[in-house]
Parts: C-alpha cells; sequence; structure tokens
C-alpha cells in the first residue's frame, strides 16, 4: 500500500533560475510552512518508518497523534496512513471505510494511490477480481499522469505503475494465470531486479505454467544441462564450441540475455531452464545480502567490544549477563523488548529515539527470518526443477543444502529428505535413499507424520488483529470464499505421509523386498487413494508377485496413468 508521502513533497515550492545574495531572504520566506504543517509532517513521517519496520502498536499510538494535529486541515495523508495502519492489523473493512473517508483523489496520483490501496485490501480478502479491477483503475490512473503536459519532475515520483503492476503480477499468480503474472514481474523487474523474493515469483510462474501444461513439460538435452555443445564453422576450421549457460557466480550471464524474449503473444517463454536461471538468481541476491549483514554484525560486534573495554571489567561483566542468549548473527533484538507472540514491546521510559532504534532493530530481525524463509523455498524448488530437468546430481546438492540449513522447517525437511531421496534413485544408489525416507520409521512399518498442522500455520500470512473488529473479522473470514478459488498450499500431514509410504514403496520395490513394498503401498492408497504414484508401485508390485486380477483392478481405476520406470515412481510432492 502507498501513502501521499510516497508521491513527494508536492506542497513544497522549488526555486528555479539564478538569483542575487539579494533574493536569498525572499526565497526563503516564500519556501517556508507553518510551524503546524511541519509538525504534521514530521509526525506522518515518523508514523510511515514504523509502519514500514512493522511497529504496529507504537504508530498506532503515533497516528492518533497525527489525526490531533491534522484537526481542522486536510486529512487526507493522516487518513492514507491510519488506512495503512488497519491493513497491517488485518481489520481490512475499517481500512475501506477510512480510505473514503479521504476527500482528495481528485488528481491522478492521489487516485492511483486509492485504487491500488483497495486493490491490496480486496486481495488480502480473497476477491481477487475484484482486487484485479482497482488495481487496473491505479495503472489507468498512473498512465493519465504520464499524459499530463508539460512534464514536470515531480511527475516521476508520483508515478508508482511499477509498484502497481508488481501487485498485478501477484493477484495473477493467486488467480492461477502465470503467463500474465510473469508478464507484470517481467515489468516490474526494473524496480525490484535485487529483491530475490521477484525472483522465486517469476520461478513459481514457470512451475505453475509447466504443471498447467501452457508450456510444454519435456525438454531436450540441451535445455537441460547448463552446458551447451555446438559445432562452428567448415572443413579445416570446424571446432567444438562448448558454452556455459550459468558463470560460476550463478547468475545469467551474456548467453542467457534471451531469456527474456518473449512469443508471438508477447508474453514471456516460460520453461524448467528458466526457473532454473530465476532460483539461481534469486540464491546470488540472498548469499549477497547475507553476506554484507554478516559484516554489519562483525563490525557492530567489534563496536561493542571496544565500548565494553573502556567501561570496565565489572560494567563488563553486568552487561554480558543483560545480552540475549541467542546467537548475535540470527538476532540482535534483546529478548525482553520481544513478546510471546513475537511482537514489539515499548520499553517504559524510553525516549522516542530508542523506540525508533528499536523498532528499526526488530525490523532487520524479521528481515532475516523473511530470508531465511525464502531461502528455503528456493533450494527446495531448485531441487524440484533439477528432478524435473533429470540433472539427478545438481538436484542432490540443491536438497542437501536445503537440510543442512539451521532452524529449517519440519515441511522443507520433509522435502529435502523426499528429493534426496528420489535423486539417489535416480544414481542408482536405492539403500542410501532408503535411509533418508527410514528416519520417519516408526518401528518396522510404521511411519510418523513428518509435520503438522502447526507447522503449516508458521507460513501463512501473519496478520495483527487486536481491536474491536476481531471476532467479525474472523467470522467473515470463516464464511468467505475466496471467489471460487483455492490457495496454493502445502500438502497436509496426512497426505505427506502417504506419500512416505508410497515412496518406500517403490525404494522397496527396487531393492527386491516385494511384501514390504506391498505393506508400504497399501498403506499409501489407504492415505492418498488419488495419488497416481501410488497406483502405479501398488500396480508394479502386482505383478511381480503374480496378483494379475489386483492389477487389472487398479488399472482399470486409473486408465490415464502413463507407466514409468520404477525409479521414477517417486510423489516429488511439488
Amino acid at each position: 500500500m502507498f501513502s501521499t508521502l510516497d508521491i513527494g513533497g508536492q506542497n513544497l515550492a522549488r526555486h528555479t533560475g539564478l538569483t542575487s545574495a539579494n533574493d536569498l531572504p525572499r526565497i526563503t520566506v516564500d519556501r517556508s510552512i507553518s510551524g503546524v504543517d511541519l509538525k504534521l509532517k514530521l509526525q506522518l513521517y515518523k508514523v510511515r518508518l514504523l509502519l514500514l519496520t512493522r511497529n504496529v502498536k507504537l504508530a498506532k499510538r503515533e497516528v492518533k497523534h497525527a489525526m490531533n494535529i491534522a484537526r481542522g486541515r486536510d486529512s487526507s495523508m493522516a487518513l492514507f496512513l491510519k488506512a495503512q495502519l488497519e491493513y497491517a492489523r488485518g481489520n481490512h473493512r475499517k481500512a475501506i471505510k477510512l480510505l473514503m473517508a479521504s476527500s482528495n483523489r481528485t488528481d491522478a496520483a492521489m487516485s492511483s494511490m486509492f485504487n491500488n490501496n483497495l486493490g491490496c485490501i480486496y486481495y488480502q480478502l480473497g476477491k481477487y477480481h475484484t482486487s484485479a479491477v482497482f488495481f487496473s483503475k491505479a495503472l489507468s490512473n498512473c498512465s493519465s499522469l504520464q499524459k499530463e503536459k508539460p512534464l514536470k519532475l515531480l511527475t516521476f515520483s508520483q508515478d508508482k505503475s511499477l509498484l502497481i503492476t508488481y501487485n498485478c503480477g501477484l493477484q495473477y499468480l493467486a488467480c492461477g494465470k502465470p503467463l500474465l503474472a510473469a508478464h507484470c514481474f517481467q515489468k516490474a523487474s526494473l524496480v525490484f531486479y535485487r529483491r530475490p523474493l521477484m525472483w522465486l515469483r517469476l520461478a513459481e510462474c514457470c512451475l505453475m505454467a509447466v504443471e498447467k501444461g501452457i508450456v510444454k513439460g519435456s525438454w531436450a538435452p540441451s535445455d537441460r544441462s547448463e552446458v551447451r555443445v555446438s559445432v562452428i564453422g567448415k572443413g579445416r576450421w570446424r571446432r567444438l564450441l562448448i558454452e556455459n549457460g550459468i558463470s560460476r557466480n550463478r547468475h545469467v550471464d551474456s548467453v542467457e540475455r534471451d531469456v527474456w524474449a518473449l512469443g508471438g503473444d508477447g508474453q514471456p517463454k516460460l520453461s524448467l531452464p528458466l526457473a532454473r536461471q530465476f532460483l539461481y538468481n534469486a540464491l546470488h541476491l540472498l548469499n549477497c545480502s547475507e553476506l554484507c549483514n554478516s559484516k554489519s554484525i562483525v563490525r557492530s560486534d567489534s563496536s561493542l567490544e571496544e565500548n565494553e573495554s573502556s567501561d570496565g571489567a565489572s560494567s563488563k561483566n553486568s552487561n554480558y549477563k543483560n545480552l540475549p542468549c541467542n546467537d548475535s548473527k540470527a538476532s540482535t533484538m534483546p529478548a525482553a523488548l520481544i513478546n510471546l507472540n513475537g511482537d514489539l514491546k515499548e520499553p517504559k521510559g524510553g525516549t522516542n529515539q530508542e523506540g525508533i532504534q528499536n523498532s528499526i532493530s526488530y525490523y532487520e530481525d524479521i528481515c532475516r527470518r523473511e530470508n531465511q524463509m525464502i531461502k528455503q523455498a528456493l533450494l527446495a524448488n531448485l531441487a524440484y526443477v533439477e528432478l524435473e530437468l533429470e540433472n539427478p546430481l545438481k538436484a542432490l546438492s540443491a536438497a542437501q543444502a536445503l537440510l543442512e540449513l539451521p532452524d529449517c522447517s519440519r515441511i522443507y525437511v520433509f522435502l529435502g529428505h523426499v528429493y534426496v531421496a528420489e535423486a539417489l534413485c535416480l544414481l542408482n544408489k536405492p539403500k542410501e535413499a532408503a535411509e533418508h525416507l527410514s528416519i520417519y520409521l516408526s518401528g518396522e512399518s510404521n511411519i510418523k507424520l513428518p509435520f503438522g498442522l502447526e507447522d503449516c500455520e508458521q507460513w501463512r500470512v501473519k496478520k495483527h488483529i487486536d481491536c474491536e473488529e476481531a471476532n467479525v473479522g474472523a467470522a467473515a473470514a470463516k464464511n468467505s470464499s475466496p471467489e471460487g478459488l483455492e490457495d496454493f498450499m502445502f500438502l497436509k500431514p496426512e497426505e505427506a505421509r502417504g506419500t512416505l509410504y508410497a515412496n518406500l514403496a517403490a525404494v522397496s520395490a527396487i531393492q527386491g523386498d516385494l511384501e514390504r513394498a506391498h505393506h508400504f503401498v497399501t498403506q499409501a492408497l489407504s492415505l492418498v487413494p488419488n495419488s497416481s504414484e501410488a497406483t502405479m508401485t501398488a500396480i508394479y508390485v502386482d505383478l511381480i508377485l503374480g496378483k494379475s486380477q489386483e492389477a487389472v483392478s487398479k488399472l482399470k481405476h486409473c486408465s490415464h496413468v502413463r507407466f514409468l520406470p520404477s525409479n521414477q515412481q517417486f510423489n516429488k510432492s511439488s
């Protein structure tokens, strides 16, 4: 969401032309604003900073102060920020009321913000088609802003079309339209090209397009490999040319500059090799960000040690007792300032400067945790893509890197073990694959749940609902239907358990332990009866055991299933 602070200070006049020393006092008077207006502006910037650092509780108090200062004046800026606050707290209907109360919606810049913010709210409410209408209106407002003559310098700061286009991309992705989403992300990449999350979204567009059958799912050997071989020249000048599509630092080099080539319909050419490029770009940016953060932490630690050494031994010991027990790389916030819900508490008796500094530290911790979540998704997607491109060594490397991440989610630990096991099977190492899957075995033949519902809750968007509309919002969320669309969710714990049974059955069949394979695949079909991979494994086992009638019976219920070699019967759980 945007506020009027995002489109520049249109109320502050700028002087142009040559001036003499005698003109300076007059210019200063012309550019001055009243003390009350300046106080309001500073207060609004403070609220904006607190919202950016996600300190919702302190922002709530400061926005009330801003509304009191704006009383009797044009309060459009304060209303936009208050609506953004309620949006962050999860009070979406109250945010709509505040936006509708803002009176200044006549010019194109204000209208674009108004429509964009409404689009964001309806997106969070699950009304994706309604949000698309408002995003379209916001882009139309930006287009009319660009057509204004003469073109002013302020117009460039007021034009937020690329940011709105990114919102459109998210909306199209939620609606299951990967081509349109990728087209929007492509335009928004002019602004967000240094954001790992944008490259992850582009990779998701490629994966969704392949899953829906919009683009081809089989690739030539030259497309699967990162190394491309071609023949150039004739006769005695004939040579073999070997090109590396990905440079050593894992981001796209000159060989891959045409990956954004558009098709005849003007849409990006999505593919699994392109998804791999996007994932490598995101990992490169994420690793660079972690390196910069680690350097800043080392510098702050060294300055802290210098201050402690100058304070003396007694104060040094007392300070160490107050330091949090967490690793400094994982958190730089004192544990006493964070409550049980993970929200920032306001220290009693602290100054405004201390509150803002604590908000910034809290925000940096949030960014580190979010980067950790992004990295898990990137490595899991990369392992999946490499398996689809039949590069088991690359898939094994990515899946092992996923399992080595500290504090990795149980969901991604499950995916990591499944992808490692499949890669090992493709490398003709079924024994090692069985070891990765057997960690979920309880006893000889029972499998425990790889993760629970509480693990799935951690990956849902956290909403700050702490006001009188909490009960109403919960009831509305329970009864609302997202316009016939389903969220792109993880497997349910029981389905993941069935996947493990199916994969253990496949490994047991490869190893020749058919009785155990029959037991595992029976359990798998009881948990995931519609799984084509489990059904294929069951048919394979029945045929080997001589149970032709049972195999034919299963085959009648899945005549659409395409048979694969036994070492490819893994459920990738994408």
